[in-house]
């Protein structure tokens, strides 16, 4: 099966991503976990609430920057193969 079938059959989760251990984005990300947490113990019900759909808009408009990202990726693969094989 080719790299393309498999993106169409959902074999590949291009969105799926693996931190290493101690790497930056793991240590970065585990910052903003104990931050928030911080945040949140200091909270009222309603400014947690808030907070929450801050961190769901949040999610939303980093996964519309991936997929922005691994689109403009996929036609410059294109573009460049296209040039490559002319």
């Amino acid at each position: 099966m080719t790299t393309l079938e498999n993106l169409y059959y959902g074999n590949i989760a291009s969105y799926e991503y693996e931190a290493e251990r101690g790497s930056e984005y793991d240590v970065t990300a585990k910052l903003v976990i104990r931050h928030e947490q911080e945040l949140s113990a200091t909270l009222t019900e309603q400014q947690k609430a808030i907070l929450e759909k801050i961190k769901d808009n949040h999610t939303e408009l980093m996964s519309l920057g991936e997929r922005d990202a691994f689109c403009r990726g996929f036609s410059l693969s294109v573009k460049l193969i296209t040039e490559a094989t002319s």
